[in-house]
């Protein structure tokens, strides 16, 4: 009976990812970015001294997509690539205007879409929705530690 549970818990996290994942998709349709590329842009507005391999770890992604996407955001644009004046053969990232634009329209996007996901839970229901999630994010990080003897 708990397996079954359990099994039902796990499926609902799942679709309330997937349906994360369509909400956003469909938000930033018009915005000319990617749901990736928005994200990736955010955490350069967050951490504007980050290299590739840490945006790789922070997206778990691999850093030849995060070179792709880096790519598609310079042709676009967003950002632009200048050698460091230190060493030359580091390209430091910097976001542009247009950029930062991009930046600022995706955190009033994600606020609402924060908003209307989570619309009708009081405080406390979700002050005890974010702590069982820490909890089962810690569980399955301990999990996962684990399997990696």
């Amino acid at each position: 009976m708990q397996s079954d549970l359990h099994h039902q818990i796990i499926n609902l996290f799942r679709c309330t990812d997937q349906s994360l994942k369509r909400v956003i998709g469909r938000k930033v349709e018009g915005t000319g970015l990617y749901r990736s590329q928005h994200r990736l842009l955010m955490i350069l507005g967050r951490h504007p001294d980050s290299s590739q391999t840490a945006i790789a770890e922070k997206m778990e992604i691999s850093p030849s997509a995060v070179a792709v996407t880096l790519k598609k955001l310079e042709k676009g644009g967003y950002i632009s690539r200048q050698c460091q004046v230190q060493d030359n053969r580091v390209n430091e990232v910097v976001v542009t205007e247009k950029g930062r634009e991009a930046i600022n329209e995706s955190i009033i996007c994600f606020q609402e879409i924060e908003g209307a996901i989570l619309d009708g839970f009081s405080e406390e229901e979700l002050e005890q929705l974010k702590s069982f999630l820490k909890r089962m994010i810690e569980n399955g990080e301990s999990y996962y530690r684990s399997l990696s003897k």
